[in-house]
């Protein structure tokens, strides 16, 4: 069953980065394809929703029909609605206009950044799960190292260390919570899971991969490709 939708994030302006990570390259694709096969693999998703910036949406939506043209057959995307939607001027912003562009017979939707291309249909199943059975869910790692609460550039604070997640997207409630949530959030909210607590929604956490990266700051691309060519190598094995 088709019931959830994905919203993916690609309208950020990349200031860290130095640029518009919705654009980079990664071996020979671009970035923004990886998570399109990913999603394309899930069978409970029916529709993928790309936010762009305004002034990106031509260039995005050639990618997007760009990718649909070069899908190998097995992937099967009869059923699979594809739109591309304009962004707002922040991230909530933009999350809110891809929720309104979602099928009004959609249940759920996954939030996820443009920017982690590495996520894999494995752990979108997973999560996909998760929410069917607490109504809103998020993917995340439990912290490897020590957590310090640090002011001023001094550690004033040790916080244990199995207390403490990072969170990752996707993250995915029911469509109508998520329209509550955004439209109730008095200030500017991170991601969805912030927005859904607001509204004293309770969220489970699943755990992900780290290899669910971020592209944030310059170098990190070439994490992303070292992960990818690791995947392929193995794939490639007999």
């Amino acid at each position: 069953m088709r019931d959830f939708a994905v919203i993916l994030a690609a309208a950020g302006a990349g200031r860290r980065f130095g640029g518009r990570k919705q654009f980079l390259r990664l071996l020979d694709r671009p970035v923004i394809h990886y998570s399109l096969d990913a999603f394309a693999e899930v069978r409970s998703i029916g529709q993928i929703v790309v936010v762009f910036a305004p002034e990106d949406l031509d260039q995005g939506t050639e990618l997007v029909t760009a990718w649909r043209s070069s899908v190998p057959p097995e992937l099967r995307l009869d059923g699979l609605a594809l739109k591309s939607v304009e962004g707002g001027a922040r991230r909530q912003d933009s999350v809110r206009r891809g929720i309104d562009a979602v099928d009004a017979s959609t249940r759920y939707a996954l939030v996820h950044d443009a920017a982690r291309p590495l996520i894999r249909p494995a752990d979108v199943e997973r999560l996909v799960a998760a929410t069917r059975l607490h109504g809103a869910a998020v993917l995340g790692t439990p912290a490897w190292d020590s957590v310090k609460r640090v002011r001023g550039g001094e550690i004033v604070d040790e916080i244990p260390r199995d207390e403490v997640w990072t969170v990752q997207t996707p993250q995915a409630a029911e469509v109508v919570l998520l329209r509550k949530a955004y439209d109730s959030a008095a200030v500017e909210m991170t991601d969805e899971a912030s927005a859904l607590r607001a509204l004293g929604v309770r969220v489970a956490l699943v755990e992900g991969s780290r290899e669910n990266l971020k592209i944030t700051r310059p170098g990190d691309e070439a994490a992303a490709e070292a992960f990818l060519r690791a995947r392929r190598a193995h794939d490639a094995s007999p």
